[in-house]
């Protein structure tokens, strides 16, 4: 047996199969089942010779899966809360805020310079305040609002709308 001999492929033919349907079971999806399993399984390999001693490494494979789908799971629940705040803040303003869809407005985020990029994630998406995002990228106030000022003009002018309607802060 796996456990017994250390032998890795022959515990990862016998518990991943297992360890997939675990995956989907606390979150419902099987890719990300499959991207669970692989972290747990990648982590396994490096600490093989101290897993492969436990009675049971498959009981650690299990634990490991379990605890990376409860962080997942905190993701997703903080990505559907964003999501909400979004919406709610466009229905208050009456300005139309980005569709996290929207492929046009992930292609010309992407296409910003790092640290301006940094800054409309941080304000628009993230909803912190200029203090918190200088806070964050270890920069002064006045940075952020550079980098804010240069990022829209330029979202503006890809995205094909005026510079008023990436306004500060939605």
């Amino acid at each position: 047996m796996a456990e017994s001999t250390g032998d890795f492929a022959e515990f990862v033919a016998d518990a991943a199969p297992g360890l997939r349907r675990l995956g989907y079971a606390r979150t419902g999806s099987w890719a990300t089942s499959e991207d669970l399993v692989q972290d747990a399984l990648a982590d396994a390999h490096r600490r093989w010779t101290q897993i492969g001693e436990y009675d049971d490494p498959t009981a650690w494979a299990r634990r490991a899966v379990l605890n990376r789908s409860v962080s997942q799971l905190r993701r997703r629940g903080r990505e559907e809360v964003a999501l909400a705040r979004l919406a709610r803040r466009s229905d208050a303003v009456g300005v139309g805020e980005p569709v996290l869809a929207d492929e046009a407005l992930w292609a010309a985020i992407r296409s910003l310079p790092e640290r301006q990029r940094d800054v409309v994630l941080l304000m628009w998406f993230e909803d912190l305040s200029v203090a918190e995002v200088a806070a964050t990228l270890g920069c002064g106030a006045e940075t952020v609002r550079t980098h804010w000022r240069r990022a829209r003009r330029r979202l503006a002018v890809e995205l094909g709308v005026d510079d008023e309607t990436l306004e500060e802060g939605s």
